[in-house]
C-alpha cells in the first residue's frame, strides 16, 4: 500500500530513517534534521511546511518512504530523502521504483511539472533514478576549506577589484537575471524550466557586484552560517573571471569573524573561473553530485471526437420528478424520447 504519511506511520518512519539516503547535501553538512519531524510538520500544516512524505507498506515490495520539498513560486519539487538504502537488495530496489513512481503521480496531482534530485556519485542510487525516468543534466562540485584563516577584517588588498560590492537590493533582480542567463547554457535552462535566481538559500547574506558599464551584474555572493559549517555561493560573469579570486578571498576573511567551522562552496560544471579561485584559497574538492530531473506533466493535443448525428440534434426535455406540499410527483410523458433534427 502506498499513500501519504499518517500518524500511524510514525514508528515505521522512525525505524527506516536510520537506514535511508538523504539527497539534501547542503542541509546535511550545515544543520542536523530529522525525516520524522519533517513528515509530522508537513502532516500538521497540510504540506504548507516540512517535507511531504509518502509511505510504502507492502508485504511483497517491502517498507519504505520518500520525502519531497516543493520549491516556492515554482511548479517543481526536490526529492529529499529515500529509505531504505538500496544496496544490493532487489527488494529495496523495487521499493525505490514504487516510491519514485508514486511520488511522481502525487506531485503531478498537485500541479508539479518537474521533480529534481541531487544525487551522489554514480552508483546504485543514480541507476535507480535513471530507471525511474530521471535524466541527468548537470554536475556540481562541492569544495571544502577545513581550516579557514584566523579572525580578521577584509583589507584593501582583499577588496581590490571589488569596487561597488554591496548588499543585494530588490532593484538588483533584473541585473542578476541577466547574470544567470549569461552563465547558464540553454540546455540547463530548458531542463530547469527557466532561471532560478535564489542563491544560498534562506537566512543568507547576499551581496552583488554591479557592472558599471553594463546592465548585468558582474557577480553574486551568498554567505550562510550555521552551527556546524559555513556555506559560500559564488556566481561570476564570464566577462569578469579575475573577480572570482578577489571574491573568494573577501568571503573567507568575512567568515573568519564567525566561529571556526568548515566552509563549503558548490560550483556547477559550467561555472568557469570559480574552481581555480577556490583551490588558490586552499579549498579542496569534497564531493561531486549529479543533478537530475523528471518531467511529471506533459501537454498533449487530443482531437475532440465527432458527435453522432443523433446527438447533435435537440431533444425534448423531461420535467424533473418532485413533490410540492405533498402533491403527487409529476409524471414524465410516456413513450419514447423523440429527437428532432436541427433545421
Amino acid at each position: 500500500m502506498f499513500g501519504p504519511f499518517s500518524a500511524g506511520d510514525s514508528l515505521r518512519i522512525y525505524r527506516l530513517q536510520r537506514r535511508g539516503v538523504s539527497l539534501d547535501v547542503q542541509r546535511d553538512l550545515t544543520q542536523p534534521w530529522s525525516p520524522l519531524w519533517e513528515a509530522w510538520l508537513a502532516f500538521l500544516t497540510q504540506q504548507a511546511m516540512g517535507q511531504p512524505t509518502y509511505v510504502l507498506a507492502d508485504a511483497r515490495q517491502g517498507d519504505g518512504f520518500v520525502q519531497l520539498r516543493y520549491r516556492p513560486h515554482q511548479a517543481a519539487a526536490d526529492v529529499m530523502f529515500l529509505a531504505p538504502v538500496p544496496g544490493n537488495s532487489v527488494r529495496a530496489a523495487k521499493a525505490w521504483a514504487w516510491l519514485l513512481d508514486g511520488a511522481g503521480i502525487e506531485a503531478a496531482g498537485r500541479g508539479i511539472q518537474r521533480m529534481f534530485a541531487n544525487l551522489p556519485p554514480p552508483g546504485v542510487e543514480a541507476d535507480l533514478f535513471q530507471q525511474s525516468g530521471f535524466t541527468f543534466y548537470a554536475q556540481e562540485d562541492i569544495y571544502r576549506l577545513v581550516q579557514p584563516a584566523g579572525p580578521g577584517v577584509a583589507t584593501n588588498h582583499d577588496l581590490s577589484g571589488l569596487d561597488g560590492l554591496r548588499p543585494q537590493r530588490a532593484e538588483d533582480w533584473p541585473a542578476l537575471q541577466k547574470l544567470f542567463v549569461a552563465i547558464t547554457p540553454q540546455r540547463i535552462r530548458q531542463a530547469e524550466g527557466g532561471i532560478g535566481l535564489s542563491v544560498g538559500g534562506e537566512n543568507s547574506q547576499r551581496y552583488v557586484l554591479p557592472n558599471p558599464g553594463g546592465e548585468e551584474a558582474w557577480a553574486s555572493v551568498s554567505l550562510r552560517s550555521s552551527r556546524t559549517a559555513h556555506w559560500l555561493r559564488l556566481v561570476v560573469h564570464p566577462g569578469a573571471p579575475d573577480v572570482a579570486t578577489h571574491l573568494v578571498r573577501w568571503a573567507v576573511r568575512a567568515l573568519a569573524n564567525q566561529p571556526a567551522r568548515p566552509i563549503y562552496c558548490n560550483v556547477r560544471q559550467y561555472e568557469g573561473g570559480v574552481r581555480a579561485a577556490l583551490e588558490a584559497a586552499g579549498f579542496e574538492l569534497y564531493t561531486t553530485r549529479t543533478l537530475a530531473v523528471k518531467h511529471t506533466l506533459a501537454w498533449s493535443k487530443t482531437p475532440v471526437p465527432e458527435l453522432l448525428p443523433g446527438l447533435k440534434s435537440s431533444a425534448e426535455a423531461l420535467p424533473p420528478a418532485y413533490h410540492i406540499n405533498g402533491e403527487p410527483e409529476a409524471k414524465a410523458p410516456s413513450g419514447r424520447l423523440a429527437a428532432t433534427r436541427d433545421s
